[in-house]
């Protein structure tokens, strides 16, 4: 199975790269770079978050078994490339979604976001280290002047976002935070299981924000629980709405939390 992999805001397809060694062989790992960024430097950036996505779903491939994962931000844009998918039908859906250290649309800073991308740079990693977004160590990183350009960006678009109305995703949705994020704990990623219309997991990591880099073998361990879950459920019944837990009806956007 091909898994599909977005990181999150200001971060590179690289950062995917333990995950590889720790799946194989059940899982080919295919990181993807946002539009501007890596490999997809010749892409133009979208205005959007929405739109970013759709440009990620045209790079999946159209044949085999795939599922997508994604990080933080990356976790919004997974959301939302499946979203497009079940809802157009424009490729085979994806056997399930993980979204890791993200809280769900309706509960994302996006107020907080708004007013640290319009500060200088000192003061935006400054307030990311506060909320517990970015390690202390990125204030003095000699390399600042490379990623916080993408880290605003990206920032920017999360800042803007706004969830339309849409029906639960009718694939299995899980949800992963790390026991000690302070950006997406464990009562925030619950909010997820508004937006399942089939199966809803939660797993809970040590580690904060970026557990999902540091800890590749729990990481492959749960993936692959995860797709043994999914391979023992009848597709029929993975693949429309409402028939592993009531559905609740579409998703209307709350609003972002500040």
């Amino acid at each position: 199975m091909e898994l599909i992999c977005v990181p999150g805001a200001g971060g590179s397809a690289r950062a995917y790269r333990p995950w590889a060694a720790a799946l194989a062989p059940e899982f080919t790992v295919r990181a993807l770079d946002l539009p501007g960024r890596g490999q997809a430097a010749r892409e133009t950036p979208a205005p959007t978050l929405v739109e970013t996505a759709a440009k990620l779903v045209e790079r999946i491939p159209r044949d085999g078994p795939y599922a997508l994962a994604g990080h933080s931000m990356g976790g919004l844009l997974v959301y939302e490339m499946a979203r497009l998918i079940c809802a157009t039908d424009t490729l085979p859906r994806p056997e399930f979604v993980v979204v890791a250290g993200a809280r769900p649309p309706h509960m994302i800073s996006a107020a907080e976001f708004n007013r640290l991308v319009t500060t200088g740079d000192d003061d935006l990693l400054t307030g990311l280290v506060a909320l517990g977004f970015v390690d202390p160590t990125a204030l003095q990183s000699p390399m600042r002047a490379l990623f916080v350009p993408s880290l605003r960006a990206d920032l920017t678009l999360v800042a803007a976002y706004e969830p339309e109305p849409a029906e639960p995703l009718p694939v299995d949705l899980f949800a992963w935070y790390g026991l000690a994020d302070l950006t997406a704990p464990g009562t925030a990623v619950e909010e997820w299981a508004r937006y399942a219309g089939a199966g809803f997991t939660t797993a809970a990591f040590p580690g904060g924000h970026d557990f999902p880099y540091e800890r590749p073998p729990e990481v492959a361990e749960r993936l692959r629980a995860h797709r043994a879950s999914t391979e023992d459920v009848p597709t029929t019944r993975r693949n429309h709405v409402g028939h592993d837990r009531p559905h609740p009806g579409p998703v209307r956007g709350l609003g972002p939390a500040a």
